[in-house]
């Protein structure tokens, strides 16, 4: 049995699919907590309205949402928890996806599925991996952060499951981190134990509908301190067998808060995370390109970042 963990705030618009998606799985032994961060809309009453024993409404002032889904877990009555946020949705094998994954390498610390990033327009693009096509289908990744590199995130909040021990043993989430604290959870639990991957893709990541003009208003200044960067260095000094993959991990880190900072032309900061980059993991051709971005004007900037996201399939 496997449980559920749902974060909502302020999700009525999309809350309903997700509990849907979760109602249609194809195993049904599973229970679904559902951690009301505060919400102002209707959403927790829309998750009310289902009368299902096993769907589970928990209620709390708002705290964000590394807080309600440590709440989940902590609430949830079984080991292993998967989680899905409010506005993705999972095909209906996604927990015999995570099952398989589970029964086979029963020792890992984390475990994920192949997604679908869905686009503001609908389209669907699966996220890359090595022989994506070859079969065994489940497999444990050697060295996680090496992989990120090369093929991108592996992981995202709505495609994974953890063994409840280890999420406690870590200390789950880390309260007060606004952006990166899936990234932060991932990296220590990779290092700490084995990590299961499903070539199989069961899981939706939803884009918001971001275009050049509105694009400002869905941009998260990155946070000062950077708490990321912190505990990916600890994870860097403190695990020997992954020193050269985190250091790398941890440079394209602060490309990914330079690039940030260049949206919001905050150029002193843009250029202040480059160098932290370049001092970990030399200077790079994307390093080069974003200096010549900071140069140019905002408007020609702005096209020039939106053509790189969508040959990335990202917002």
């Amino acid at each position: 049995m496997i449980s559920v963990v749902i974060p909502l705030y302020n999700k009525a618009s999309t809350i309903n699919r997700a509990v849907d998606s979760v109602l249609s799985q194809t195993l049904t032994d599973w229970e679904l907590v559902v951690v009301n961060d505060g919400s102002n809309d209707e959403g927790p009453d829309l998750v009310s309205a289902y009368k299902d024993s096993r769907i589970k409404l928990i209620q709390q002032a708002n705290s964000g949402v590394s807080a309600a889904r440590n709440k989940g877990v902590k609430v949830a009555t079984n080991t292993m928890v998967a989680f899905l946020d409010a506005d993705d949705y999972w095909a209906s094998t996604h927990l015999e996806n995570l099952q398989k994954l589970i029964t086979q390498f029963p020792q890992a610390s984390l475990y994920g599925t192949a997604h679908f990033v869905v686009g503001g327009d609908s389209t669907e693009q699966k996220n890359r991996f090595r022989d994506s096509n070859v079969e065994p289908n489940l497999v444990l990744i050697e060295d996680y952060f090496s992989d990120v590199r090369q093929f991108g995130r592996q992981f995202f909040s709505s495609s994974v499951a953890v063994n409840k021990s280890w999420f406690e043993s870590i200390g789950g989430f880390q309260i007060g981190v606004k952006s990166g604290e899936d990234i932060i959870l991932w990296a220590q639990l990779a290092c700490a134990g084995d990590v299961a991957y499903s070539k199989i893709a069961t899981s939706y990541y939803m884009q918001p509908p971001v275009s050049i003009a509105n694009r400002q208003d869905f941009l998260r200044r990155p946070q000062i301190p950077d708490y990321v960067a912190a505990e990916i260095s600890k994870l860097r000094d403190s695990t020997p067998k992954f020193m050269v993959s985190l250091s790398r991990h941890l440079a394209d880190w602060h490309r990914i808060r330079a690039m940030m900072f260049l949206e919001l032309n905050e150029r002193l900061n843009s250029i202040s995370e480059l160098w932290k980059a370049a001092r970990l993991d030399r200077l790079k051709f994307k390093d080069i390109l974003c200096c010549l971005l900071l140069a140019s004007p905002p408007t020609m900037r702005a096209y020039a970042l939106a053509k790189i996201r969508r040959m990335r399939g990202r917002v």
